[in-house]
């Protein structure tokens, strides 16, 4: 699961991939940008950091993590 420990870690992640990636939608009726993924890991990474369900498995495999460093997701199609 893709772990950000504050929001420079997690701004660097979203420039060197995010941005890059033809999966990276701006959100029309919204003035934001986002990816499914990246609101998963937003919204679930907290909760189920420790858990062993299904949906942290999910996440482990959609941003995978080698020791203390998030790998490139899974989904990422470059531009």
């Amino acid at each position: 699961m893709g772990y950000f420990s504050n929001g420079i870690e997690g701004e660097l992640y979203r420039e060197e991939y995010c941005l890059k990636c033809r999966n990276w939608r701006k959100k029309k009726e919204e003035l934001t940008d986002g990816c499914p993924i990246m609101d998963l890991h937003f919204s679930y990474s907290y909760e189920l950091c420790n858990s062993k369900s299904i949906a942290k498995k999910m996440l482990d495999f959609l941003i995978p993590r080698e020791k203390i460093y998030n790998e490139k997701c899974r989904m990422f199609l470059r531009k």
